[in-house]
C-alpha cells in the first residue's frame, strides 16, 4: 500500500495518497519542521507541548507524552521494570477533533499513573519497542477505563488505531509517545513506524537535556542554599530582614549571597556580595567569598582594609572569577555605619521621617579584578532609620536600567513607617522583573 499522511485540516479525517518519492519527501519536511520546533528551551514539559503540535493533526488526530516521574522530579533514572509498571506523568497532550475537552477529560495533563504491563503503553515500556495496534477493541478500551476509573476512556478508544513509541535515551527508557487515529481515519501502518520512532528519539534527546540542565540547576541550587545563612538572629539595635530568591528556571543559579555578622562592642557587621556568572562555580565561589569575609571580620577592620584582603582572596581562588561585594559595620553606641563597596550597587538610607536616598559610596574594583584601593564612608543611622543592601538582580532587568531601577526602589521605600517584613515582601513583588534573569538578595537593617 502507498505511503501516506493525515491532512494538515483538523475537520477532515480523509488521508493523502502519494507516490513512495513524494511521501519520502513529506517526512523529510515533516521531521525538519520538528528539528526546528522541538526543543526551544530547556524544560520538559514546553519541550513535550512543542512536540504534540508538530505531531497533532500531522502525523495523528490526538497524542500524549508520558515521561516517568522520578526523571522529572529528580532528574534521576529509576531502576527499570520489566513489567513495565513504572510510575510515570502524563507532561502533554493534544487532541484535533471536534471534542478536544473529552480527551482532556480523559487523559488530564499532569496525571501521575502507572500503565500495567497488559495495556500497550506498559509493553512499549517494558520492551523498549514500540506498539502498534491497529484498531482497539472494545475489551482494550475497558481495560483503560477500568485501570484509570475513567467510564469515558471506554467511548473514545475503541476504534482507534494506537502507535505506542516509547522515548530512548542513554539505553534508558525516558517514558513514551502515544499516538492515536480515531475510526474515521486511516489506521497506522507498519510504514509509519519509523517516522513516530525518529519524532520520538529527537523528543527523547531534548528531554534528556533538559533533564541534565535541571539536575545541575539543582545541585547549585542546594550548594547555595547551603552556604546561605539559613536564619539570622538579631543583632544589638537592628531589625533585621531579608529575602533570597533564585533566578527563575529559565536561567541558572547564581552567586548572590548575604549576611549579618557579630561584632566586638555592640556591633554589627552587614554584607552583600554577588559572584558573577552562574552554574555551580559561582555557588562554589560565593560561599569561599562568604566564609573569607566572615573569618577577615573577626579581626576587626575597616571596611575598606577588609575589601583590601578579601580581594587577595579571591585572586587566590580564581583567576577569572570576579565578584561585587558592600561591606558595612554598624556601632550602635555612636549610631553610625562605616561601609565601602567593591563595584556592588549603592546601598539605600532611609531616614526615621520617611525620606530615601542612595548613599553615595565611592564604588572601588570588583574582586578579582586587580589591585586596588577602597574607600570607606560613614553616614548616621539614627533610631528608626534604615538600610537597605541588595544585588544588581533587584534593580535591573532587560527592561529597566540601574539608575531607573534605583529610583523604583527608593521610591518604595520612602513613605510613613511599616513593619521590615512588609517592606521586604512588597519590595520583591513590586522590583522583581518578569523573566527572573537573575538572583536577588535584600538585607534590610532598622535601627532600634
Amino acid at each position: 500500500m502507498e505511503p501516506y499522511f493525515l491532512i494538515k485540516d483538523p475537520r477532515s479525517r480523509a488521508r493523502l495518497r502519494m507516490s513512495a518519492s513524494a511521501a519520502s519527501h513529506e517526512r523529510l519536511a515533516f521531521l525538519n519542521e520538528a528539528s526546528s520546533r522541538i526543543g526551544s528551551t530547556l524544560d520538559i514539559k514546553e519541550t513535550c507541548r512543542e512536540v504534540m503540535d508538530v505531531a497533532v493533526p500531522r502525523l495523528a488526530d490526538t497524542g500524549g507524552i508520558m515521561v516517568q516521574e522520578r526523571l522529572i522530579t529528580e532528574g534521576e533514572f529509576p531502576a527499570r521494570k520489566k513489567d513495565g509498571s513504572a510510575l510515570v506523568r502524563r507532561v502533554a497532550t493534544a487532541a484535533a477533533t471536534h471534542d478536544p475537552w473529552e480527551w482532556d477529560d480523559a487523559f488530564p495533563v499532569d496525571e501521575v499513573c502507572v500503565y500495567p504491563p497488559y495495556l500497550p503503553q506498559g509493553q512499549a515500556m517494558a520492551t523498549a519497542e514500540t506498539v502498534l495496534v491497529p484498531r482497539l477493541d472494545r475489551a482494550v478500551g475497558e481495560e483503560n477505563a477500568q485501570a484509570f476509573q475513567r467510564p469515558v476512556i471506554a467511548r473514545l478508544l475503541p476504534g482507534c488505531s494506537f502507535l505506542v513509541t516509547p522515548l530512548l535515551a542513554r539505553g534508558n527508557v525516558l517514558g513514551f509517545l502515544v499516538l492515536l487515529r480515531r475510526d474515521c481515519s486511516e489506521p497506522f501502518e507498519e510504514t509509519d513506524i519509523p517516522l513516530a520512532e525518529e519524532l520520538a528519539a529527537r523528543t527523547a534527546i531534548c528531554i534528556d537535556n533538559a533533564r541534565l540542565y535541571e539536575r545541575e540547576r539543582r545541585t547549585a541550587l542546594m550548594l547555595q542554599r547551603s552556604l546561605l545563612p539559613t536564619g539570622l538572629q538579631r543583632p544589638p539595635g537592628l531589625e533585621i530582614a531579608y529575602r533570597y530568591l533564585p533566578a527563575s528556571d529559565l536561567a541558572e543559579v547564581g552567586g548572590d549571597w548575604f549576611d549579618v555578622i557579630p561584632l566586638a562592642e555592640d556591633r554589627t557587621a552587614l554584607v552583600v556580595g554577588d559572584v558573577m556568572g552562574h552554574g555551580i562555580r559561582a555557588a562554589a565561589t560565593m560561599g569561599q567569598l562568604r566564609t573569607a569575609t566572615q573569618t577577615l571580620a573577626s579581626l576587626d577592620l575597616d571596611p575598606a582594609e577588609l575589601l583590601f584582603r578579601l580581594n587577595r582572596v579571591a585572586h587566590q581562588l580564581s583567576s577569572d572569577q570576579i565578584a561585587t561585594c558592600l561591606y558595612a559595620t554598624y556601632d550602635r553606641t555612636s549610631g553610625k555605619i562605616a561601609m565601602a563597596s567593591a563595584g556592588h550597587v549603592p546601598p539605600v538610607l532611609v531616614e526615621p521621617a520617611g525620606r530615601a536616598a542612595a548613599v553615595s559610596v565611592v564604588p572601588g574594583l570588583p574582586l578579582g579584578v586587580d589591585v586596588g584601593e577602597w574607600e570607606t564612608r560613614t553616614v548616621d543611622l539614627p533610631p528608626g532609620g534604615m538600610l537597605a543592601l541588595y544585588t544588581d538582580g533587584l534593580v535591573e532587568s532587560r527592561h529597566q536600567g540601574i539608575d531607573e531601577g534605583l529610583d523604583s526602589l527608593c521610591s518604595l521605600l520612602s513613605g510613613p513607617p511599616r513593619g521590615i517584613e512588609r517592606i521586604c515582601d512588597m519590595i520583591v513583588t513590586a522590583q522583581r522583573p518578569a523573566e527572573k534573569r537573575d538572583d536577588i538578595a535584600l538585607l534590610l537593617a532598622k535601627a532600634g
